[in-house]
């Protein structure tokens, strides 16, 4: 069966790049066009393994042997009860199966190799299954062979999702989003990782690793609350958005730099962007590790913040169903009158999401130009996010055209950053 990842997929808010209604059907070609537009936009098959299961080679076979003496179990055998590899090596059949069962017990399959000392030549799949008289080990085996050979397929990849048994077979072998039609997980082909555009899979790992590793240090920044920059009461975050208004004094400022929200506004989106020292290469030792736990801190502090709001967005989308679902009962309109609400937290979802992804790729990022333009676009995109969802939000009183109108500026920002730094 096709499994195409474009813009339109299943329901369900953990599914960021796909908006549908919830009941209705999957289709995957409603805009073609749309799909050849889109950077992440990558084409696979969803194939079961019986599917792709490779026949076992076929290898000469074993050379006439003599009866004689195991030098494995130094027993006496008749020559029946011999096998020989192509490196010509013989050993007695039950000490070959003894051999393969400790290593098929161990997880080892396709690189089991010959008894003999310093013999790297390696047993294949149909001389295994020969010798193999037990009917679980024989499965274990084909198992693991199995899984190695998919592995090693360039355009073989096994779906991450929980006790999902398919594989997605690629069309090429690149950095794409890709979904399974049976589980709806949706990852990265060539890592088999989350989705991380613009982020490419080398530093994604690296920035991962150094996130668990560094994760005491970060331990400060983790609480939902801090105090308002002028009355200094103290406020908790919960919503997505990070235009915060002061129950108190209605002071409008942002949740990651507690500046004055007006400054925000329509100018360049500095909370964003990581300001270096200039001087830092004649600093001590010490002054230098600190600016880069300093640097590091800025760009955890807004990956961690975004993947927060999406969790708590979350609980917007629900509470958008919950509203929609009591218009339709109370005939205040129909689905199709309230569905912009439900687009319009799908897509914040998925913008988010990628904005999430640029903070490793920019952290990594060496001072130029091109990082210049790209700290640019992320801020662009920031600014966008944020007033979406401060309308999202306020949707009640929001104007609908208002809305769809900011919906399509944050998507066309979404998509020209990714056009520009995806690799």
């Amino acid at each position: 069966m096709d499994c195409s990842d474009s813009d339109c997929g299943d329901t369900g808010y953990e599914d960021y790049y796909n908006i549908q209604p919830w009941g209705g059907e999957v289709d995957n070609d409603v805009d073609p066009e749309q799909n050849r537009r889109d950077p992440e936009y990558a084409v696979c098959d969803c194939l079961r393994v019986e599917e792709i299961k490779p026949t076992p080679e076929q290898v000469p076979g074993s050379k006439s042997q003599k009866g004689g003496v195991c030098s494995v179990c130094v027993m006496v055998s008749p020559a029946d009860r011999f096998s020989t590899l192509t490196c010509g090596h013989s050993f007695c059949k039950d000490c070959w199966c003894m051999h393969f069962e400790v290593q098929i017990t161990q997880g080892i399959s396709t690189s089991i190799s010959c008894m003999a000392q310093d013999c790297d030549v390696l047993a294949p799949e149909d001389f295994v299954l020969s010798l193999l008289a037990k009917p679980n080990m024989r499965e274990r085996y084909q198992q693991f062979a199995f899984c190695d050979y998919v592995k090693s397929h360039p355009q073989l990849r096994f779906c991450p999702g929980p006790n999902c048994q398919i594989v997605l077979r690629s069309k090429e072998q690149r950095a794409k989003r890709v979904m399974c039609s049976s589980c709806k997980t949706i990852f990265c082909f060539r890592c088999g990782m989350d989705y991380h555009a613009p982020t490419d899979c080398g530093t994604i790992k690296k920035w991962l690793t150094k996130c668990a590793d560094d994760s005491e240090t970060a331990n400060y920044i983790s609480a939902h609350t801090k105090d308002c920059p002028k009355c200094h009461i103290c406020i908790e975050k919960n919503g997505g958005c990070n235009h915060m208004q002061c129950y108190n004094c209605k002071h409008d400022f942002c949740w990651m730099c507690l500046g004055d929200w007006k400054a925000h506004g329509s100018e360049y989106y500095e909370c964003s962007r990581y300001k270096e020292n200039p001087n830092i290469a004649h600093e001590s030792v010490h002054a230098q590790a600190r600016e880069a736990l300093k640097k590091y801190l800025h760009y955890y502090e807004r990956w961690e913040n975004h993947s927060k709001s999406l969790k708590l967005e979350e609980q917007t989308l629900e509470g958008i169903k919950m509203r929609i679902n009591n218009k339709v009962m109370n005939a205040s309109g129909t689905w199709i009158d309230w569905q912009h609400l439900f687009e319009a937290a799908s897509l914040l979802a998925r913008c988010r999401y990628t904005l999430q992804y640029t903070y490793p790729y920019a952290y990594y990022m060496e001072s130029s130009p091109r990082k210049e333009l790209f700290e640019y676009q992320q801020a662009q995109l920031e600014a966008e996010i944020e007033n979406l969802s401060w309308k999202i939000e306020r949707a009640e009183t929001t104007d609908r055209g208002d809305l769809e109108n900011q919906m399509d500026i944050a998507e066309k920002r979404r998509v020209t950053l990714l056009k520009d730094f995806l690799e």
